[in-house]
Order: C-alpha cells, then sequence, then structure tokens
C-alpha cells in the first residue's frame, strides 16, 4: 500500500428476491492529506455511501473542471454538495458526485467521489485514470480568486506526489472533449502553464 493512503471497507445491506439480506462491502481508498490543505472530509459534509459501484483504476492524470454555474456569494457550500450528490445519483445514475474532490471560494476543499473509482461526465471523454478537480462555479464568468489558485496548487502537488502523475498531464476538461469546462478564466492557467509551473516549483527537488 502507498504511503498516506489506506482503504475503508463500507458494508451496504443488499436484498434479494428471496428476502435475504447480503452483505456487500465497497472499498473507499481514504487519502491522508498533508496538514496545510484545508479538507472537508466526507464524513464532515455528510457524504452518504456509494450508490453502486465501478471498477477500479489508477490515477495517473489530474484534470481540473468548473461547476459551470454561477456561485452567489452566500451560498453554502455544504448544502451545494449535499444537492449535487443526490442530483447525480436521482437524475443521472451515476454512483455519486462526478469529482473526486470540490473547490468553494473560500480555497477549501471537499472530498466527495472516492479517488479509487472514475469520475463522471456528462461529456463523451472516457474519465478512468483521472483525479478530478472541480472548482464550485461558472469560470466563463467569474475569476479565479488567489485563496482558490492557492488551493488548486497545493492539492494538484498533493496528488502528483502521491501518484506520480506527470506534470504534462495536468490539464483540463476541455483538452480531452468538445466543451467550455474549465471555463476561460480557469482555464487561461493551464494553457499558459501556470498551474503547471506552480506545482513543478512545490516539487522535492
Amino acid at each position: 500500500m502507498k504511503s498516506g493512503m489506506r482503504y475503508i471497507f463500507i458494508s451496504v445491506l443488499i436484498f434479494s428476491a428471496c428476502s435475504i439480506p447480503i452483505h456487500k462491502e465497497f472499498e473507499v481508498l481514504e487519502l491522508n492529506f498533508p496538514d496545510h490543505l484545508q479538507v472537508v472530509r466526507r464524513a464532515d459534509w455528510g457524504w452518504k455511501p456509494l450508490a453502486g459501484i465501478l471498477p477500479q483504476h489508477e490515477i495517473n492524470k489530474i484534470t481540473i473542471h468548473h461547476g459551470g454555474v454561477d456561485y452567489p456569494p452566500d451560498k453554502d457550500p455544504v448544502e451545494h454538495v449535499r444537492k449535487l450528490q443526490d442530483w447525480s445519483r436521482k437524475e443521472k445514475k451515476w454512483i455519486d458526485i462526478p469529482y473526486h474532490f470540490m473547490i468553494d471560494p473560500d480555497g477549501v476543499i471537499y472530498e466527495a467521489r472516492p479517488i479509487n473509482y472514475p469520475g463522471a461526465t456528462n461529456t463523451d471523454y472516457d474519465p478512468a485514470g483521472h483525479a478530478l478537480i472541480c472548482l464550485m462555479g461558472n469560470f466563463e464568468n467569474a475569476t479565479v480568486n488567489q485563496s482558490q489558485m492557492k488551493t488548486i496548487i497545493e492539492l494538484t502537488v498533493y496528488l502528483v506526489e502521491r501518484f506520480n502523475v506527470p506534470l504534462y498531464d495536468i490539464k483540463g476538461h476541455k483538452d480531452y472533449t468538445e466543451t467550455l469546462c474549465p471555463g476561460k478564466n480557469l482555464y487561461q492557467y493551464l494553457e499558459n502553464g501556470t498551474i503547471q509551473a506552480r506545482v513543478q516549483e512545490r516539487l522535492p527537488k
């Protein structure tokens, strides 16, 4: 097992046609984040156990998204994440929130889909192998603030180190398919190499 990671198993009761309960365990890879990352763990925002499972994957890319919906300054991020989980499962029939991490306007990280399961997308790229980071908001309109940028860099550094992701595989959603995501005001920092360069500066020499 790699350093900084541990698996937990979540037991779910499944009732068969004969009404005999069967215990099914879902593996959830738990990451041990460094102290300087401000992370709200799944248990702390009220995450509901997985609604199903997919084949697990190995992370080899980091892909940045935005929510694509304007985010009012008075919006409660916990309520936002909970509603996104409910919508993802009820409306989209996904196993969970499509992203592994969500970042609010204050730069706080919310754990979402367990990292050992591929994310989901409304577009036609295959997210297997991708660690998906989503900034809450619509960055066609909004601009990235300093707290958000700092968190993107620090979280990406952590993921690069833990999963040995090459710097050239830090990209945006639109690098894989036709979409506006992650929005022009966020994507510019990937396109001009700012994010990749700042990540490289923080990696051990």
